[in-house]
């Protein structure tokens, strides 16, 4: 589903087959010049708040990509809007255009969503991501995973995202 550039959310209950499976998927999407690029949701119960969290997903992004203009210690501000309309911006300016190809955002330990204080953030996220794909269309190309435990009802419930906007695999 992820090669097809379907979002995906992948239920498994061992954590070894999962990472086995996202290592797979990012060297297979890797052969077909596609890039993934791989976030714990662990972190999303260690931070302050929503800027300090993107902020540090951007960092990463920035690594793991190699961006030639990575995130600055302050680069939410320059566009001054709310950190998850930031972050966005950051994706559509600066990120996509240097990547050129489709991208995949997987982000494991899912369950983490349940009860993290960020939760609401990383939702408004992926929501506002879905919302550009409409409207812009280097966005077109990004696509996510997310892996975890829980079952996708169970993180998709009280409307948090729609429960329909991912393809659920079952390990």
């Amino acid at each position: 589903a992820v090669i097809a550039g379907k979002n995906s959310y992948v239920q498994g209950a061992e954590p070894p087959l999962r990472y086995r499976l996202l290592t797979d998927t990012a060297h297979r999407l890797a052969e077909l010049n596609q890039t993934a690029v791989y976030f714990d949701l662990t972190d999303l119960s260690t931070q302050p708040d929503a800027a300090q969290w993107l902020f540090n997903l951007g960092r990463s992004l920035s690594i793991q990509l190699d961006l030639v203009h990575g995130v600055g210690k302050n680069w939410w501000l320059q566009v001054e809007q709310a950190p998850v309309a930031d972050f966005v911006h950051f994706l559509g300016e600066k990120v996509l255009p240097q990547l050129g190809k489709p991208l995949l955002l997987s982000f494991d330990e899912a369950d983490r969503l349940l009860d993290a204080p960020l939760a609401a953030t990383f939702w408004e996220l992926l929501t506002q991501i879905e919302a550009a794909r409409l409207q812009q269309p280097q966005f077109q190309q990004v696509t996510f995973a997310l892996w975890g435990k829980t079952s996708w009802s169970a993180l998709a419930e009280n409307g948090r995202f729609p429960p329909d906007s991912f393809t659920q695999i079952t390990l």
